[in-house]
């Protein structure tokens, strides 16, 4: 629901009129978070807390106003409090496991994230949040089922994609990776790495000339590419290609020479 000032300046009337309303604190406090005001959020969910410390929704959003002030500690502290009161909330399943991932407790996100799609299945933000979990405990296999079940439900997303690639890579099935980098290029052609991405695949199996064009499309698109130059100078040196790789170096150089001047740590030279 989408709430504006004046809703705010309203209940605030309200609530100067009766002081003890919880309920009034705890819709005020929703309206601050429509309004991204979350430091009045957190003020009025506390006062609310006050006049009643077992408001279930109070504590759910607080743990919401912590995550997003990215203090996910407290975040878990208050959404336990409230999914032990009111448990078939998902919601707040969600946002616990989400918070959970970003303490590292990556099997306790997973159980939290499987209870929210027990009460509410098919949710993205669930979902992708689970095969992010499975994906940083190295379960790949799991990761890659749900984001293969996400991406029937949401065609053309991203961030999906993007998971599902790293899945892939890691599984080493090169074939279903090329078709995904191709999709993901279709979603954001100016993605030079992408470029290098799909001529790593095609030089991996044997599509030289192809791979070969890819990483010069990729270092057209982003001149400054350090890896995109340190590949291509390779492939040219493999293949016996002097001039190319002459030029190529020296392109190169600059490249190296700018990073170096700036500070940035990078890798050795390899020639």
């Amino acid at each position: 629901m989408t709430y504006t000032e004046d809703d705010a300046h309203n209940l605030a009337q309200e609530i100067k009129e009766n002081p003890t309303d919880a309920e009034r604190w705890y819709k005020l406090g929703l309206v601050y978070l429509s309004l991204k005001k979350i430091n009045n959020a957190e003020i009025v969910f506390r006062q609310c807390l006050k006049l009643d410390k077992n408001h279930p929704h109070a504590l759910g959003n607080l743990g919401v106003v912590f995550l997003q002030k990215e203090k996910p500690k407290e975040a878990i502290k208050y959404l336990k409090k409230s999914l032990k009161i009111e448990p078939a909330y998902d919601e707040y399943w969600t946002r616990l496991g989400i918070a959970y991932l970003q303490v590292s407790k990556y099997n306790d996100a997973i159980e939290a994230l499987n209870q929210s799609l027990a009460i509410h299945p098919d949710q993205r933000e669930a979902m992708v949040a689970l095969a992010r979990a499975h994906s940083n405990l190295e379960s790949w296999e799991k990761a890659l089922e749900l984001l293969r079940q996400l991406e029937l439900l949401f065609l053309n997303d991203y961030e999906i994609l993007k998971g599902k690639a790293r899945s892939l890579l890691k599984l080493g099935l090169d074939q279903e990776l090329e078709e995904t980098y191709q999709a993901m290029r279709k979603l954001n052609p100016d993605d030079h790495a992408l470029l290098m991405y799909l001529g790593q695949i095609s030089i991996k199996k044997g599509r030289t000339a192809e791979g070969l064009e890819l990483y010069r499309k990729a270092v057209e698109m982003e001149p400054e590419s350090f890896m995109a130059w340190k590949i291509l100078i390779d492939i040219y040196q493999k293949l016996g290609m002097k001039n190319e790789e002459r030029e190529a170096r020296q392109k190169f150089q600059v490249v190296e020479d700018k990073l170096r001047r700036s500070g940035t740590r990078i890798i050795p030279k390899w020639w």
